[in-house]
């Protein structure tokens, strides 16, 4: 079998410049772990997961000491309304992700299944010959299709 048996055809996209806050709006909407970030060409260029927009744990540097770090700043983890104030004027390309593993439609189910389970990535964009966004496949596509096999 092939991504394009599994995957989701035509998936929920932002652009760059669309804020965090939109973008979560979308997330929480659609009930999405993560959204492809495209250009006004539909093509990729990266993306954004819901741990993007939580803050981290992150070591100050030359220190052992952990502080919380949100789109590369330092923040309070006492100061929730200011992460609020943040997803309103924050665009997604501060937060997503642009170094991410894609598939094509034609690559066979083991190989995709081998990235999500090896890599970082939940949410696998699939792209065609030009690099724009056909698709996406998930990890929880992956159970679905088990549990249906089963």
């Amino acid at each position: 079998m092939k991504v394009q048996d599994l995957m989701t055809q035509n998936p929920v996209c932002v652009g760059p410049e669309e804020t965090l806050e939109r973008a979560a709006e979308i997330l929480l909407e659609k009930r999405y772990g993560g959204l492809p970030v495209v250009d006004g060409e539909g093509r990729l260029l990266g993306l954004l997961q819901v741990e993007d927009l939580l803050p981290r744990p992150e070591n100050i540097p030359f220190s052992d000491v952990e502080a919380w770090q949100l789109f590369g700043e330092w923040v309070d983890e006492g100061v929730l309304e200011e992460i609020y104030r943040r997803y309103q004027k924050t665009p997604v390309e501060a937060a997503m992700q642009r170094e991410i593993p894609r598939v094509h439609p034609e690559t066979p189910l083991g190989e995709a299944l081998r990235i999500l389970v090896t890599t970082g990535v939940r949410h696998l964009p699939v792209v065609d010959g030009e690099g724009r966004v056909v698709g996406i496949i998930t990890r929880s596509d992956f159970l679905k299709f088990f549990l249906r096999r089963a």
